[in-house]
Order: C-alpha cells, then structure tokens, then sequence
C-alpha cells in the first residue's frame, strides 16, 4: 500500500489527540483532508473533502456519537473505518462491533499500531472489493447455510442493523448466530472473519 492512496478523515473530539494523529500521519506520508471533532461536521466532511479512510472517535461528546457516524457511513458510503476509544468494556466494545468497523483501538494506543492497524484495514477493504462470494470449500468446518449467508453478509461489509433488515432477524437472534460462527470458527471479531477468508 502507497501511503498517499488514502484520503484519511479524522473524527475526534479531542483536540489534542486529533494532533497528534494528524501529525503522525502526515510525517507517515499519508493525506490528511480533515478533522471533525462532532458527528455534524464529520457529515459535512464526508461530502465536501472526498476521504476514502475515517478514523472514528466512538465518544464525541454531546450529539451524535462515532456510532451513528458509523451508521451513515454504511448506508450511504463504502468506506472503511476504524474506531478509537477510550472505552474498552463490552457494551461499548458490542455497539461498535454491530457497525462492522475495520479495526478497534483503545487509546492511548501506540502509534506503530494506529498505523499497522490503518494498513490492514486498507488492505483488507481493498480484498474485499475485489472478492464477491466467500469459499466456504476450504474451511475445515461445517456451517448451516443461515450460517454461511451471515458470514458472506459480515465479508462483505454490513452492518448488524443491515443484515437484520436482510434476514428479518432481530437483534438478538443475528448476535446467537454471530457468536456461534466467531466460536467455529476460532474468530474474535469480524477483521479476523476476514483474514481467516482472505488468507
């Protein structure tokens, strides 16, 4: 990956931290087009400065939060994102993993791995566009095809909201079934589906 591929946006509140990882990222070679430190701005931004990366704050503060960000980036664009927080519990770790992120950070985090985990990311969004239907042949393990099509729904970029409205499941009834594949399959999450199909 060319660094000067990605066009990154930055949602962060925090103006300090905003900074330093537009700092990071411009001594890094990569292009910076804007910062949003609230959801309203991060709208306007995704339209006026055309970014092809978001790195997401999921707490902004008052008014909406990285999650509903997160929202409209899946309903009306096809980028990928990666969150950051401060926040590691489950709850908050659940909500961000319904919006089918890129990647996860809890701050404070390193910056080797802002930019390693910026570069998966990449790399896999940039496989995913490239490979439609998942090859259930080479895996080792038997899904049921309800399965297989959640799987293919997570590969290619849903959200946990989007693929209840596909299936006409509940909320409830998608998390069973997510569990039970991240569990056959040994996966922790939905970039570790992604790699375990890509590799």
């Amino acid at each position: 990956m060319e660094s000067s591929e990605l066009r990154i946006l930055i949602v962060e509140d925090d103006p300090i931290i905003a900074t330093d990882i537009k700092l990071l990222l411009r001594n890094e070679g990569f292009q910076v087009v804007g910062h949003a430190k609230n959801a309203i701005r991060a709208y306007d931004l995704l339209v006026s400065t055309n970014p092809n990366f978001i790195i997401l704050d999921i707490h902004l503060g008052t008014g909406p939060s990285g999650i509903d960000v997160a929202e409209v980036i899946h309903s009306k664009y096809d980028l990928p994102y990666i969150f950051l927080t401060s926040f590691s519990d489950s709850n908050t770790l659940a909500a961000a993993q319904e919006q089918g992120p890129y990647g996860y950070l809890v701050k404070p985090f390193q910056e080797k791995t802002l930019l390693t985990t910026i570069t998966i990311a990449w790399s896999n969004h940039q496989r995913l566009k490239t490979k439609n239907q998942l090859n259930f042949d080479k895996l080792d393990i038997s899904l049921t095809s309800k399965e297989k099509e959640i799987c293919q729904l997570l590969f290619s970029g849903n959200s946990y909201k989007q693929i209840c409205e596909t299936l006409a499941f509940s909320m409830n009834t998608l998390k069973f079934h997510v569990k039970n594949i991240y569990s056959k399959l040994g996966v922790n999450g939905r970039a570790e589906l992604t790699h375990r199909f890509l590799s």
